[in-house]
């Protein structure tokens, strides 16, 4: 036995590396042959059936579609019918054409039998006859009913055959021609009506007003005997009872037949249509559901003979891969813990390699590596000494710049005269606090102040002195606000308040605190400074211009009521805004 291996060990010391794989390579592509032959085999014979399968579905898919399309005919057959949709007749007449080519093309692929093709042919030819009839009977009974109706009307007695004295004693003659007028109107909408729904109360309906419209054609010529020239207008005129009678039930007949096309014929030829494809439908369920259990049995027998082609090749490999990967692992092993010992810092000089193959190039080169890695530590050293010294540099000039933005920012949000927040810093700021506001609904309000009559300030004491005012002002508006209040020049002689969290009455009672302060405050004047402000909450919705907006509206209602006064705006007022007077 130790010879046995000694055997081994030498013949795998005369082996490279590349030799090694190459033998285990061999045996992989063989295994794999032998694998790959028999899958084919097996694979071969499951796509056959898997044809089979695929033709057993379209065949299912044909029918199914055969279904939706004669379901699809009828209710575009439906659609023309009842509203005279002429897209409706194209698409029959597509959906026709469609399937007749498709049955031709099944023909000729022999995906269903002959006598099946045949019998879908016949009905759906049926089919289309029918509706060709029901097309030809809509537009025949359309004109019909207008062109014979239309005749009828004109011929229709009117006012004008009365005499004088009639007409203008405004007897019950006129009413009764007027009658007759109006059931012959009534007449042709029941007609219409019959036509378009089918119900026969329409027909009783049509009757009962023939038989009113007799009535009052004889008292009206009863009542008009005196007059016997002018009772011989209906005949001049071309008015016959007898043919109105008659052109009723002449379209009374029409409309049924029409009727008995469009209720039964077409419908059950879509119905026989859907009866085929359902019953062949089933009949395909039937096949394919037998290919699937003889596919299922055949992949089960499939899977034991790989299984058994598997259990063989593995004897036949693992005793080769085993061979070839102990003559690599062993070296590799001594090979990562000399480099889990060079990445953990040790110097030790690498031992001598034991192999002659690739593997011993890889021992030279962990020395070479180890060398190189001490050189590259003491550079390392170097390295951070002089980004330490680096980073405190950085870490000094950062500061001075952050120092230098935070003031250039400060700058940038703060009015240089009245240190109070600028335009730009207002408009981010109500950006922000309608955002939040509408996010968890809470109240928001808008003080929008200006100073009274301030042009006059600067006409008579300079705009120095309107400067100061301005800065004064801004100091008292400032400590008559709340703590949560924002406070900013909005341009000029303006100033604005952000009120978080403030409803209507609350934001009343800052603009009228901040007013009054103002009345009694000393500017160094003669005259003394008031104040006008303009209020708004905002509401559901609400934009910050909106907002602003709105405050702009009660500022200058305010100018209009005599300055130094309180106005709500009058958006503010309307329901909407009700549920913002709560507290906060």
């Amino acid at each position: 036995m130790p010879d046995s291996s000694n055997n081994q060990r030498s013949f795998l010391g005369r082996l490279t590396l590349r030799q090694r794989l190459a033998v285990a390579f061999v045996t992989g592509v063989l295994s794999a042959a032998t694998l790959a032959v028999s899958s084919y085999l097996a694979v071969n014979f499951g796509a056959k059936q898997a044809d089979q399968l695929q033709a057993a579905r379209e065949q299912l898919s044909f029918v199914d579609g055969l279904a939706i399309a004669a379901t699809g005919m009828q209710f575009s057959a439906t659609r023309y019918v009842y509203l005279g949709h002429e897209s409706a007749q194209e698409r029959v007449t597509s959906l026709g054409k469609q399937w007749n080519d498709l049955i031709d093309v099944c023909a000729e692929q022999g995906c269903l039998e002959e006598t099946q093709l045949d019998d879908i042919r016949v009905h759906l030819q049926a089919f289309e006859e029918t509706f060709l009839l029901v097309s030809q009977a809509y537009r025949d009974i359309s004109s019909s009913l207008s062109s014979e109706f239309a005749h009828v009307k004109n011929s229709a007695p009117g006012l004008a055959w009365l005499s004088e004295e009639a007409h203008n004693s405004n007897s019950s003659i006129a009413l009764h021609i007027n009658s007759i007028n109006d059931h012959l109107s009534t007449i042709e909408a029941e007609l219409r009506a019959y036509f378009v729904t089918s119900d026969a109360q329409r027909v009783r309906d049509a009757e009962t007003h023939l038989t009113e419209l007799k009535r009052h054609l004889a008292l009206a010529l009863a009542a008009n005997q005196s007059d016997a020239e002018r009772a011989s207008v209906f005949a001049a005129a071309g008015f016959d009872i007898e043919k109105v009678e008659s052109m009723l039930y002449s379209n009374i007949q029409k409309i049924r037949s029409y009727a008995y096309l469009v209720n039964v014929v077409m419908p059950s030829e879509a119905r026989e249509l859907e009866y085929l494809a359902t019953e062949i439908a089933t009949a395909k369920n039937v096949e394919i559901d037998a290919l699937l259990v003889d596919m299922h049995r055949n992949r089960m027998n499939f899977y034991r003979w790989q299984i058994g082609i598997i259990a063989l090749v593995l004897l036949l490999t693992i005793p080769v891969f085993f061979w070839v990967v102990s003559s690599v692992t062993l070296p590799l092993r001594r090979l990562s813990r000399v480099f889990r010992r060079l990445s953990e810092g040790s110097e030790d000089v690498v031992d001598a390699a034991v192999t002659r193959d690739e593997i011993g190039d890889l021992f030279t080169a962990a020395e070479a590596f180890r060398r190189e890695n001490i050189r590259e530590r003491e550079l390392l050293r170097d390295y951070k000494q002089l980004s330490r010294s680096l980073e405190a540099q950085v870490t000094e000039r950062t500061k001075e710049l952050n120092a230098k933005n935070a003031e250039l920012d400060r700058l940038a949000s703060i009015d240089k005269l009245t240190s109070t927040l600028n335009r730009r810093a207002l408009d981010n700021t109500l950006a922000a606090e309608l955002r939040r506001a509408q996010r968890y609904e809470r109240p928001l309000a808008l003080l929008l102040m200006d100073i009274d009559l301030f042009k006059q300030v600067n006409d008579q004491h300079g705009h120095l002195t309107g400067d100061r005012v301005l800065v004064t002002l801004s100091e008292r508006i400032s400590d008559n606000l709340r703590a949560s209040d924002l406070l900013g020049r909005w341009g000029g002689e303006e100033f604005l308040v952000i009120c978080p969290e403030t409803n209507l009455e609350q934001a009343r009672s800052v603009a009228e605190k901040v007013r009054a302060a103002i009345e009694v405050s000393d500017f160094g004047l003669q005259e003394n400074i008031t104040i006008s402000i303009g209020v708004s909450v905002a509401i559901e919705g609400s934009t910050a211009e909106a907002l602003v907006a709105e405050a702009d509206r009660a500022l200058y209602l305010a100018k209009s009521r005599g300055r130094n006064c309180v106005c709500i705006g009058p958006m503010t007022l309307t329901p909407q805004s009700s549920e913002h007077l709560k507290p906060g």
